[in-house]
């Protein structure tokens, strides 16, 4: 029998039927249809179409894609079209990456709670972004920027976090003057790690306050105003993880990277390595011993339950866009 094709749509193909009867109690809606959407992606499931060559007229008969924002092989022609869109809004000065975690917590109630946390989530980077760079002590300028949410870790545990690519500078409040930054630096992390914990932890009070959340198993009890309230005291003076990465080389190192960024998902297709014996076999890099490459080992059933964890909710993405910076 020969092996098959290490990649997430054949391991849904093989495993899925399986995992769904098992675990349909387990399911939403909107992970169902990925399960079905990667399944079918670019199989006779879905149709075909004649492609021709412009050169020697040589056809070929190719399976429709999915389209599907969370499928692997969707995402190239994706990434490479909104890259040639974007390039004229590039500025020619330095770019900064940013990222801003929410502790495990946090996640715990976000992932109960994915439209509304993660929307809490846009709102405090672009509240602490702009607060922080309109001050005078800092930078005193009104910035842009474009932030992006990822919420897997290099396991595909799962780990909410929004990256922000910001250009080195920003318009004085008059917007007649371009205030650039020290060269090589942004903003202070402490100062936006802070910042960040402050504004994010009074907007899920006001979400708690507004019956906006909702609790389920280990985390029920929290529907109580008191026992939520001694769940995040010791979140308001921990240090939450907040970094800025070295500016980046220029202007098409930035938007190369950012395509890359938009349209990533939880993994791709190049990091599998093996699918045998109802197992998953992967490719990972351990940030925490100087991006050491290793290989985990999965059985199926865990592969995909990892996978579907970072399924988006429906109706997000208007969510999403209405707190860009």
């Amino acid at each position: 029998m020969p092996r098959p094709r290490a990649e997430l749509g054949e391991v849904f193909r093989r495993y899925g039927p399986a995992y769904r009867s098992t675990h349909a109690h387990q399911f939403s809606r909107s992970q169902r249809r990925v399960m079905s959407a990667v399944e079918r992606c670019r199989t006779a499931a879905l149709g075909g179409h004649v492609e021709q060559c412009d050169r020697c007229h040589h056809q070929r008969i190719a399976y429709n894609s999915c389209r599907n924002r969370h499928c692997p092989k969707c995402q190239s022609l994706a990434s490479a079209q909104w890259r040639a869109a974007r390039r004229a809004d590039l500025l020619p000065v330095e770019y900064f990456h940013v990222v801003f975690t929410l502790p495990e917590e946090v996640a715990a109630i976000a992932y109960q709670n994915k439209a509304v946390v993660y929307a809490l989530l846009f709102r405090a980077v672009a509240q602490t972004l702009r607060t922080i760079a309109a001050d005078p002590r800092h930078l005193g300028a009104q910035i842009g920027f474009i932030t992006l949410l990822h919420t897997w870790g290099q396991t595909l545990l799962y780990h909410p976090h929004v990256h922000g690519i910001v250009p080195g500078g920003g318009l004085t409040p008059d917007g007649q003057r371009w205030v650039a930054c020290r060269a090589g630096f942004f903003l202070p992390v402490r100062v936006l790690s802070r910042c960040f914990r402050t504004r994010f932890l009074a907007l899920l009070q006001e979400a708690f306050a507004q019956r906006r959340l909702q609790f389920f198993s280990t985390l029920a009890p929290l529907a109580d105003a008191d026992r939520f309230a001694a769940y995040l005291a010791p979140l308001r003076t921990a240090e939450w993880v907040v970094y800025a990465k070295p500016p980046f080389g220029g202007p098409q190192q930035v938007l190369d990277y950012l395509s890359r960024y938009t349209h990533r998902v939880a993994i791709a297709n190049h990091r599998l390595v093996a699918l045998d014996n109802g197992a998953v076999s992967f490719r990972w890099r351990d940030y925490q011993h100087h991006h050491k490459g290793k290989l985990m080992t999965l059985t199926a059933d865990e592969f995909m339950r990892r996978f579907l964890l970072h399924v988006l909710p429906d109706n997000t993405s208007d969510i999403f866009l209405s707190e860009r910076g």
